[in-house]
């Protein structure tokens, strides 16, 4: 009998455990908060955080930086938006279609940018989101409403009071949240995602596996486009309108800049960045432009001594905990007495191992 491989084997039950009550918190959070500023900070940065996961798919796992993603999250805002003005279809239904016109979009996008490589794929895709947001805001057809912004719509809970419309936009965003992490997490696992990192890391080692780079990088712009229409349809819902300055040049640098701080290609990253820089900005708020300062200060020290954001300085810290732990404490050892060696160095006749810097380990 074959042995049943676990979901989540990174996961014990003492981590489970944790996740339960952080996410049990999260969901009694707009019961006890009062505050609609709150809140609303906190709506907007969850949604924030959606765009971010399905960012970090594409640009992490996969591999590819693509600069156009603010603008398939815009176009599935746009798209939703206009389904919910002239159609008379359910709110939930424009928010899925809004995200199936940005995959497809998303898929037009990388057929011609998966055929290039290196810094040509970044000015194609960030070519791409400056012409979407040139037609947006010059259109004649006053479809988009141009600089404006979207004309209002009511949005998911537009019949329901305000007090009421914010939990229920504060536990829907949180639900797709916990769904795209959980999706992202079984997908890194899957062919798809070891194919899409064995792509990124090792290319010519994957094409001689028979992964094909063409398809798997096809399917990660349309599972990740998806994600951001959703996101931004979410984003029009919850504004009830939309504007194109969510894709402009500094939402973009602001939201590179949380992959970068949270971890980019990890799967708890995009959360950990999109919390810290939306602190970060909400502290701030009476301070114009200061709030900018400081997070570029962040991000320059995670460049330059964190290169793994602050998910990988924790994965680092956990796994030498065990060599930490392992090493003498001064004044435990008698005068005369010799530190013991190490565990993986006792044995028979095997050598004790050293690092590069000759410190045993």
């Amino acid at each position: 009998m074959t042995e049943r491989r676990a979901l989540f084997p990174d996961m014990s039950p003492t981590r489970w455990s944790v996740a339960g009550v952080v996410l049990l918190a999260l969901c009694l959070f707009p019961l006890a908060e009062s505050n609609q500023y709150v809140l609303t900070v906190f709506v907007t940065s969850m949604i924030l955080a959606v765009l971010n996961i399905s960012w970090n798919f594409v640009l992490g796992i996969a591999g590819v930086w693509n600069f156009g993603q603010l603008a398939i999250y815009a176009l599935g805002g746009y798209g939703a938006g206009i389904l919910m003005l002239h159609t008379s279809l359910p709110a939930a239904l424009d928010v899925i279609v809004g995200g199936l016109m940005a995959a497809a979009i998303s898929i037009v996008m990388a057929v011609p940018t998966l055929r290039l490589f290196g810094i040509y794929t970044s000015l194609l895709t960030f070519a791409f989101a400056e012409v979407v947001q040139y037609v947006i805001e010059n259109t004649s057809t006053g479809l988009t409403g141009g600089t404006f912004g979207f004309p209002s719509v009511r949005g998911l809970y537009g019949s329901l009071s305000p007090v009421v419309a914010m939990h229920a936009y504060y536990w829907t965003v949180l639900g797709i949240i916990v769904i795209s992490m959980v999706g992202v997490a079984l997908l890194s696992r899957s062919r798809l995602g070891i194919g899409l990192r064995a792509i990124r890391d090792a290319p010519g080692f994957a094409a001689a596996r028979g992964v094909s780079p063409l398809r798997y990088r096809m399917l990660a712009f349309a599972l990740s486009g998806f994600l951001a229409g959703v996101a931004g349809a979410l984003y029009l819902s919850f504004n009830q309108s939309i504007a194109p300055t969510v894709m402009g040049l500094t939402a973009m640098s602001i939201d590179v800049t949380m992959l970068v701080i949270g971890g980019l290609g990890t799967l708890f990253g995009p959360i950990i960045g999109t919390t810290i820089v939306a602190v970060v900005e909400t502290l701030l708020v009476s301070y114009p432009g200061i709030e900018f300062t400081v997070v570029g200060a962040v991000l320059l020290v995670i460049v330059i001594f964190v290169p793994g954001g602050v998910v990988g300085l924790a994965s680092r810290v956990r796994s030498r905990l065990p060599t930490w732990n392992a090493r003498p404490r001064p004044g435990v050892m008698g005068s005369g007495s010799s530190p013991p060696r190490p565990a993986a160095a006792l044995g028979d006749g095997v050598p004790a191992l050293h690092t590069s810097d000759g410190q045993e380990r």
